[in-house]
């Protein structure tokens, strides 16, 4: 009788629908890597209303920023990593990154277009794109 009831038991686990668990939602993800005073890749691509987590590694032995004020300006930004960032009387206005340091971005892009971010150090000419579709 107890084998009859654990076949019956097993018979009705296999026959009952399995529902998916609901996922997280979708991250998109890109990296930066920062040597020799360049940004590459120099062109990245997020979309509008999509989390984005958005890592940039310095492989130089000398400390670089990232300045991207009008991208980075979102009440539901997260910062991590070991940089260390600078606030303004308007929100974030850079994040100084240590030599072979990384910073990560971790915020929806609330609008499309085309935004430029640099290093702001002394003598550094360094300067790229985030592209939000």
């Amino acid at each position: 009788m107890n084998g009859t009831i654990g076949l019956i038991g097993l018979a009705l686990v296999l026959a009952t629908p399995a529902f998916a668990l609901p996922t997280e939602t979708e991250v998109e993800s890109a990296t930066v890597e920062i040597r020799s005073r360049v940004f590459s890749p120099q062109q990245i691509h997020l979309h509008h209303d999509r989390k984005a987590l958005l890592r940039f590694r310095n492989h130089d032995t000398e400390l670089h920023t990232v300045v991207a004020m009008d991208l980075f300006l979102h009440p539901d930004l997260n910062l991590g990593g070991n940089g260390a960032p600078e606030f303004g009387p308007d929100g974030l206005k850079r994040v100084i990154i240590p030599a072979e340091g990384v910073i990560e971005f971790e915020f929806t892009p609330a609008r499309t277009g085309t935004f430029s971010y640099l290093c702001d150090m002394p003598g550094h000419n360094m300067q790229a794109v985030i592209v939000v579709e």
